[in-house]
């Protein structure tokens, strides 16, 4: 008990000079944002095209050249089912791969100043929230399309703020290692790679034969993939146990992460 009031003192210690630093957290925001952008004829209209295509090519693709369907209650369109589970998908993947390296990237700042740097992946984790939003909208649209979008869907917020913690979390630990082992982004990019097909994107946790599905429910984003598709596609309550282990990994994450971010990050200057 003393060790975990210990972790929680310091959390929330750490937690609370983030808050107070909101307003650089915010400039720095709109400035990752104008970033991507900058000197483009279409400029932030291109954050509205890139899910588009991605919709547009999976309906082509997977309902009317493999003309593949999932066994759903609510939606038979397979490119629907793939969407929505690759949003949340995309969003950590992008949170946690650009946090990697957001420390080096900006070594200049952190050199010269006393500058908070524990903001920069909350900076980009809201930076990219934008973007997941606009491809949230897009989703909304479709199912309301299809008539399948319900009540459940309100709860699909729960699911984002855990995926946040979590994302953020992990975000604050691998930009730590990055400063120290440079091939931490490396690594990570590899790690992505099988991240990314030991969660059920492409398919259903049924269709794993029972001795890999208890490894792939261990995964976090198993369960925020099969949130979002629960909430939007079936329109059916979160699963109780689901939902609770996914609350104790992304709080696990949050809290670790800053942890290792806090005690590290004094040596930041002298070894960048």
């Amino acid at each position: 008990m003393n060790l975990l009031s210990t972790l929680i003192t310091v959390s929330n210690n750490f937690l609370r000079k983030t808050i107070l630093q909101r307003h650089l957290i915010w400039n720095f925001m709109i400035r990752d944002l104008r970033g991507r952008y900058v000197g483009s004829f279409m400029g932030f209209f291109w954050s509205l095209v890139h899910p588009l295509v991605l919709l547009v090519s999976y309906t082509f693709v997977f309902t009317i050249v493999f003309r593949v369907k999932p066994d759903l209650k609510g939606i038979d369109n397979f490119a629907v089912f793939l969407f929505c589970g690759i949003l949340p998908w995309l969003y950590f993947q992008d949170t946690v791969m650009r946090s990697c390296t957001s420390i080096v990237d900006n070594a200049n700042l952190i050199r010269k100043t006393l500058f908070p740097s524990e903001i920069l992946p909350i900076s980009l984790l809201l930076s990219n929230l934008v973007n997941h939003l606009v491809g949230f909208l897009i989703l909304f649209v479709v199912l309301c399309y299809f008539n399948t979008i319900g009540w459940a869907a309100l709860l699909v917020p729960v699911y984002l703020l855990l995926l946040m913690w979590f994302a953020l979390g992990l975000g604050w630990l691998v930009a730590a290692l990055q400063v120290f082992l440079r091939d931490t982004a490396q690594i990570l990019s590899v790690v992505m790679v099988f991240w990314f097909w030991f969660t059920p994107i492409f398919y259903d946790t049924t269709m794993v034969p029972e001795i890999f599905r208890r490894w792939i429910r261990l995964n976090p984003l198993t369960h925020v993939v099969e949130g979002y598709r629960r909430l939007l596609l079936e329109n059916r309550l979160p699963d109780f146990e689901s939902l609770l282990w996914l609350s104790v990994l992304a709080l696990a994450a949050f809290v670790v992460g800053g942890l290792v971010f806090r005690s590290t990050k004094r040596e930041f200057v002298d070894v960048l």
